[in-house]
């Protein structure tokens, strides 16, 4: 997936000027610290500058390592040999980068105390260590994904796009896929636990029904006859989308409930979680249609 690709690069570097900042507070501070106690070019400070690099380059490469598993994990995209090793030619840039940015700093400092040659060592097995470190952990990442994602019960952000014809960009956007993956498997544990089917579909059918209200909307956008009046609709169909999400939430929720032995669960909570749905069905369409189609569920509540 080379869109993925490409967002998972931004991501990444993102990430990297993030740390790159981080990094440089930390120096400003220890800059702060040590001329105050008239430690300024004491090897302590120097030293404090060097385990300060040394912790910026850790946190990139785990950093970098957790936003590649989160994402393809959430996409269900498993790691593949190309990706893999392009990983290990940036990162491992990215770590000379930061060691440049090192001997630039303070290497002069170093040969005017005669220690330039524990530096230069120190930053060699800096190096060395960092790149066996990339290759390790791109190798365990392969390794992980290729598990998970094959015993994964998730399904596909393009399926759960095609299931309820939503793009795939909407989805992305409102930050429900997270959510409607949780709910297909907590329906299908239920189901397979002997719940009825019947009173499972429901859940499906509700989102589909709201998404057709609000792709209704959305065609009769450029119906209106002034810029206001298509504004209006916009407004409207933007408030239809951010309650599809309130929408998808309120039915996750009901089935977490739904899953508990009934002694454990929270009646209180449940119906605060139907008050809000009747809520938001009310707010932009015809709720009726909506409460009934929920009511067989709500019985696996009872």
């Amino acid at each position: 997936m080379e869109d993925l690709d490409k967002t998972l690069d931004i991501m990444e570097r993102d990430k990297c000027t993030s740390l790159l900042a981080e990094n440089s507070v930390r120096l400003k501070k220890n800059n702060i610290k040590f001329t105050k106690t008239n430690m300024k070019h004491s090897q302590e400070h120097l030293d404090a500058q060097l385990v300060s690099y040394e912790r910026l380059i850790r946190t990139l490469i785990r950093g970098l390592v957790t936003i590649e598993k989160k994402v393809r994990l959430k996409y269900l995209v498993p790691l593949e040999s190309v990706r893999a090793n392009k990983l290990r030619g940036s990162w491992n840039t990215e770590v000379e980068i930061i060691l440049e940015d090192l001997n630039k700093k303070y290497r002069s400092v170093h040969a005017q105390r005669r220690s330039v040659d524990v530096f230069d060592e120190k930053a060699s097995q800096m190096l060395k260590g960092a790149k066996i470190s990339v290759d390790t952990e791109v190798t365990k990442l392969q390794e992980k994904l290729e598990v998970e994602i094959g015993g994964s019960d998730r399904i596909q952000p393009s399926e759960l796009s095609r299931m309820y014809g939503v793009d795939e960009s909407v989805l992305i956007d409102l930050q429900v896929i997270d959510p409607l993956q949780n709910l297909k498997i907590l329906c299908n544990k239920l189901q397979a636990s002997g719940c009825d089917e019947e009173a499972l579909t429901p859940v499906d059918e509700i989102i589909k029904m709201y998404v057709t209200e609000i792709k209704s909307v959305e065609s009769t956008v450029w119906s209106g006859r002034s810029a206001d009046q298509r504004k209006e609709i916009k407004m409207r169909a933007a408030k239809l989308n951010l309650n599809l999400k309130e929408i998808v939430h309120g039915l996750l929720d009901l089935t977490s409930q739904a899953m508990l032995e009934k002694e454990k669960r929270n009646e209180e909570v449940i119906q605060k979680i139907r008050n809000n749905l009747d809520k938001v069905f009310k707010s932009e369409t015809d709720s009726e249609p909506f409460q009934k189609k929920l009511e067989p569920f709500l019985g696996i509540l009872a």
